[in-house]
């Protein structure tokens, strides 16, 4: 009789402490944290300052022009990148001394150029690197203008500055296609371009 009464007790309880747990709110899973993603880390800005010599052959060649440079690239590993970018050449004029097809006139030129690059490793916070590039350059000579497919080979060097900021200075060579010269002729435009300026790397 006592076991039964016994058992009889334990059946309450465990009956009640059911209801009870059934009355209760359920309980509340924390998610995980999102795993944070690094975006843009890898993405440059790029402006550069230029100073363009010519080689236009059959004549004295144009006088050193200035240029500006603007771009965007993309660092994809410690030993390549590449990066697009868009320069402006300020006028440029032939001596009146010159060839007849260009005495007197003035050029201008604007390139644009998909660029990329072998960083050669860093010393002393200082990364030389190679590179080549293709793209177009539209020629101005005189009145009339003139597009072209280009292409580029440079060599250079880095100073990191900062995390984000970098000093460049390097040589390109460029060969700028053609231009339609006083009589309507094509003269060949290439250059020598020395150049300076700054990358910043975008966090």
């Amino acid at each position: 009789m006592k076991k039964l009464a016994l058992a009889a007790t334990i059946a309450l309880s465990l009956s009640s402490f059911s209801a009870n747990a059934a009355d209760m709110p359920p309980p509340i899973l924390n998610a995980p944290p999102m795993p944070w993603v690094e975006a843009g880390s890898n993405w440059y800005l790029r402006g550069d300052f230029t100073y363009r010599t010519f080689d236009v052959p059959g004549t004295q060649g144009p006088e050193d022009a200035a240029a500006l440079g603007l771009g965007v690239g993309y660092q994809y590993n410690n030993w390549l990148r590449g990066d697009i970018t868009l320069d402006y050449q300020f006028a440029s004029k032939f001596p009146l001394t010159d060839a007849a097809n260009v005495a007197g006139a003035k050029m201008w030129s604007s390139a644009l150029f998909a660029n990329g690059y072998i960083d050669l490793g860093t010393w002393y916070g200082v990364t030389p690197y190679v590179g080549a590039g293709v793209g177009t350059a539209y020629n101005h000579l005189s009145s009339d203008g003139r597009w072209n497919f280009a292409w580029a080979a440079m060599v250079g060097a880095a100073y990191q500055l900062s995390p984000n900021l970098s000093f460049d200075f390097g040589y390109r060579y460029a060969d700028l296609g053609s231009a339609i010269a006083l009589d309507n002729s094509l003269i060949d435009v290439t250059a020598h371009e020395f150049k300076v300026g700054f990358r910043y790397k975008l966090d």
